[in-house]
């Protein structure tokens, strides 16, 4: 560190900014990296805990909407959320219904889909600072240098014998340029790397909740039409009074 501050002290006023810059960057990089730690740590608890859930409640998405009701900021919660209000919309529980349409399957996947993609969004928001910091950083302190050498190098040229120590100290100050664009990329790149791993698998769990939930509309789907069949069947068979069909239950 005293290396680096006697090259900062030592150097120029456009090197001086360039620091300065980097060092804000850098500022602005490790807060992002502090709020995505503890954004990704919420969210990664948040879904876990509503993936028990929804094995605790064998699907019933009915119960579970009533258990997760307050956890709309969680991903796995909104997708949740944008399901069941599709379902509702596309097949109210105050309509009787024999067969869960096509179309309902089909809507929640789209509105899963939305879902996730919003959840994608939102997860992301911050990752161009650290990309931006990784990128940037080290071609500042690359310029630092060159303008610090480009320095010494016209120094020398109004002196008549120049010896090392005397471009040394000018030479070592358009290297700290450098260093502090080193220090501030690293952190900001293995960051983004790591969140953008985090990011991918919180995605494939929503994923495959979603598809989860559209099974559980199938095997519904089919249950109902077997009914339906099989009631026709005895009617064929037997005259009598055809009962009102089920309502429309989420349960496995």
């Amino acid at each position: 560190m005293e290396t680096l501050l006697t090259g900062y002290l030592d150097s120029s006023w456009a090197g001086r900014i360039i620091v300065l810059a980097i060092i804000a960057g850098s500022i602005i990089s490790w807060a992002v990296i502090l709020f995505k730690i503890r954004q990704f740590r919420r969210s990664e608890k948040e879904m876990e805990k509503f993936q028990q859930l929804f094995e605790h409640l064998g699907g019933n998405l009915d119960a579970l909407y009533e258990q997760t009701n307050q956890s709309r900021n969680s991903p796995a919660g909104r997708l949740f959320q944008a399901c069941y209000r599709e379902i509702h919309h596309l097949a109210p529980r105050e309509s009787n219904m024999a067969v869960i349409r096509t179309e309902v399957i089909e809507g929640v996947e789209r509105a899963s889909a939305r879902s996730i993609a919003e959840s994608e969004i939102i997860l992301s928001r911050g990752l161009p600072v650290l990309t931006m910091t990784a990128s940037i950083s080290p071609l500042m302190g690359l310029l630092g240098t060159v303008w610090g050498i480009l320095e010494v190098f016209q120094s020398m040229d109004q002196s008549t014998a120049p010896s090392i120590k005397d471009i040394a100290p000018g030479i070592s100050a358009a290297l700290v340029t450098t260093v502090f664009g080193l220090l501030a990329a690293m952190p900001a790149a293995g960051a983004y790397n790591i969140f953008l791993v985090r990011i991918n698998r919180m995605l494939s769990i929503l994923e495959n909740l979603a598809s989860m939930i559209s099974n559980i509309l199938v095997r519904h789907q089919l249950r109902q039409e077997m009914r339906s069949e099989g009631r026709r069947e005895d009617s064929d068979d037997t005259p009598r009074t055809v009962p009102s069909p089920t309502r429309f239950s989420y349960k496995r």
